[in-house]
């Protein structure tokens, strides 16, 4: 009995963030391809309501929290925890990684690749934690690394995480271009595939053996296409204006202002890609608007020393 490719490149069985997480913290717009950029899909998100009408973004911070064995360590790293308190050393030394880089960049980092796992349905591929923490390892780079096998395109689809948490939509972008801008004129693409192939998450030897195949682009067969997967997240000062709005009819108002909000910020994207040389690449953005991005972070930091 022969196994075809798209079998081969299963690449679900990966995928450890809880679904059931995000539907609870986390609601889309319908995504939309239609815009200034053929190659670009942007996922306008944003965050539910609780029952006394605040953003859930306490819940949303204790929901990555809760991935940090997932988020931080490789399955080599990981073995396989059988007792309770094994499972508690594992999350208390994945808390004390991010406590130790200490950066506002994590927040948002750990963010996106909720979303890439949730949403893209693309799993993790290398544990970077692992690596910032380790002062022998070079740390240059892309927020994150994911895949995903698309059965329709028959390519392996190879995401390079950027995360934005801004002030404003304009720093956020503006940083996002900058940033991806540098990942190109800096050649860090060489330099992830060669993270991969040096430090790949998961213990299955065959699944590895086939994805270095299709990643090695000087062999015949290898197909793999280059994506960047980026969050944008920025204070919406929207959310000051919902004060007087009753609790039944918050959320509708909220997703109603923010379909408002739409062609302004398609047009800021858009005024963002028209100068970048590789916009003929692949984007997935997500569009996360905060009542304060601070708010979120704060919590998530709490989260996290809990």
């Amino acid at each position: 009995m022969t196994t075809s490719l798209d079998e081969a490149l299963d690449l679900s069985n990966y995928l450890e963030v809880s679904t059931e997480h995000y539907e609870a913290c986390l609601d889309c717009l319908d995504a939309d391809e239609n815009w200034d950029s053929p190659e670009a899909i942007l996922h306008f998100q944003h965050l539910r309501f609780d029952g006394n009408g605040e953003p859930k973004f306490k819940d949303l911070a204790e929901a990555l929290a809760d991935h940090i064995i997932e988020y931080c360590f490789a399955a080599r790293r990981r073995g396989k925890p059988a007792k309770p308190h094994e499972y508690s050393r594992l999350s208390r030394e994945g808390r004390a990684y991010l406590r130790k880089i200490g950066t506002s960049g994590e927040a948002g980092e750990m963010l996106l690749y909720f979303l890439l796992e949730a949403v893209l349905r693309a799993p993790q591929m290398v544990a970077k934690m692992e690596l910032k923490t380790n002062p022998r390892m070079e740390t240059h780079g892309s927020d994150g690394i994911h895949m995903r096998w698309h059965e329709t395109d028959g390519k392996l689809d190879l995401f390079f995480g950027e995360a934005k948490l801004e002030q404003t939509i304009y720093s956020a972008l503006d940083n996002m271009i900058e940033s991806l801008q540098s990942f190109h004129s800096e050649g860090l693409l060489e330099h992830e595939f060669g993270v991969v192939t040096s430090h790949y998450k998961h213990a299955d030897e065959k699944m590895r053996e086939e994805i270095m195949r299709l990643l090695d682009r000087k062999k015949p067969g290898g197909d793999c296409r280059i994506n960047h997967a980026c969050l944008v997240g920025y204070n919406w000062d929207e959310y000051k204006k919902l004060t007087a709005v009753s609790s039944h009819e918050l959320a509708d108002t909220f997703r109603q202002r923010y379909i408002s909000d739409l062609p302004r910020l398609k047009k800021l994207l858009a005024g963002r890609f028209a100068c970048f040389a590789n916009r003929r690449l692949r984007f997935e953005i997500f569009v996360l608007p905060f009542r304060t991005v601070q708010e979120f972070r704060t919590a998530f930091n709490h989260a996290v020393a809990s």
